[in-house]
């Protein structure tokens, strides 16, 4: 992962171009640096080892890349946040909200604990089914490329 130390609104990334698709205007790319997403909340949307394809960027001028080539790749600060906010924030304040509530009615952890468990495993049962829906939040950009390697 490379940061700008004049900038803290993007994190940058190197990967090489995989495959090139410029009649979609898409770049297939698989990080090289995944080494730095171990605590990244993203890390499940991006890392190469999520989606066997790689990462894939829309870019209107695709036909500059080529297969093999290294390029720098964009992921926004605001998008980082985000994926926090999905992945632990949410479903830590859910948890806690259906255990507290179902414990003050029934006065029993075990009925609390089940229906914490529950309630997880709804909250990410909709967050995969409207996976496609939030994907346009977590898209990268290509803002630079070192050539042909």
């Amino acid at each position: 992962m490379i940061q700008d130390s004049n900038s803290t609104d993007h994190i940058d990334h190197e990967a090489t171009v995989k495959t090139v698709d410029p009649a979609r205007h898409m770049v297939v790319v698989t990080l090289t640096d995944k080494g730095n997403c171990d605590g990244c909340a993203a890390a499940s949307i991006c890392h190469p080892g999520a989606r066997r394809d790689g990462v894939a960027i829309y870019s209107r001028d695709a036909e500059r890349y080529r297969p093999g080539q290294r390029v720098t790749v964009r992921g926004t600060e605001q998008m980082h946040r985000r994926a926090i906010m999905l992945a632990t924030v949410l479903p830590c304040i859910c948890l806690v909200a259906v255990m507290f509530i179902v414990y003050l009615l029934t006065f029993s952890q075990g009925a609390a604990a089940l229906a914490g468990l529950g309630a997880m495993t709804l909250f990410f049962v909709i967050l995969y089914l409207a996976r496609n829906r939030v994907a346009h939040e977590f898209t990268f950009t290509i803002v630079g490329h070192t050539g042909q390697d």
